[in-house]
């Protein structure tokens, strides 16, 4: 029984990769024919290998093809490609373009990785980076909020202000942000410290 049991879920897995290699077929024939969401998922598998043998030079073509017909997940995602040189060398000039177009249009990792972009590779323009971690914060980003909160205490980009940074800290917390979570914990221990003192 156990034997059996082992084959029938063998066959199941077996059944399962059949199944995924014949949706990349059915896939690459829809990208093939134009479809946006297929050039994009298409493109996708081709980058990470799901599904599908990896090839991040014919992802990188896919992925292009979903963008220019209005993909804004398909723009993060070549944003990501240029800036850490996956299928193509990197380019920091085409990764901030295409983070751009999907940041401008409202994708969060985008805005969030752009931010990135300007506060490593153009650190003398902080108040593009707090633009798109605000977006991204307003859009309900936890790790966004909390780098808000850090943009204020320290007068990143923004004038330092200690009440609004403490605001974003709350705002993080409340999203799930653990460490924000934590802080508000000590800063409430020790406010209740100082006044039993």
């Amino acid at each position: 029984m156990t034997c059996t049991r082992t084959i029938s879920l063998l066959s199941l897995l077996l059944l399962n990769a059949c199944s995924n290699v014949v949706d990349s077929e059915q896939l690459a024939r829809k990208a093939q024919d134009g479809d946006r969401d297929a050039c994009y998922e298409y493109g996708h598998r081709l980058l990470v290998g799901k599904d599908i043998r990896r090839n991040q030079q014919e992802a990188l073509k896919w992925l292009k093809t979903a963008a220019l017909k209005g993909d804004i997940r398909a723009a993060a995602a070549l944003g990501a490609c240029y800036a850490h040189g996956l299928g193509t060398a990197p380019d920091v000039e085409q990764a901030r373009r295409w983070y751009t177009i999907a940041a401008e249009a409202g994708h969060r990792h985008a805005q969030l990785d752009l931010a990135n972009h300007y506060m490593k590779v153009m650190p003398q323009e902080p108040r593009k980076a707090v633009t798109y971690i605000r977006y991204a914060a307003m859009d309900g980003s936890a790790d966004a909020a909390f780098l808000m909160s850090i943009f204020f205490a320290e007068g990143y980009g923004v004038p330092h202000h200690d009440g609004i940074a403490l605001g974003w800290l709350i705002n993080a917390a409340e999203l799930g942000h653990e460490q924000a979570r934590e802080i508000i914990l000590d800063i409430h221990q020790r406010t209740q410290n100082q006044e039993k003192s």
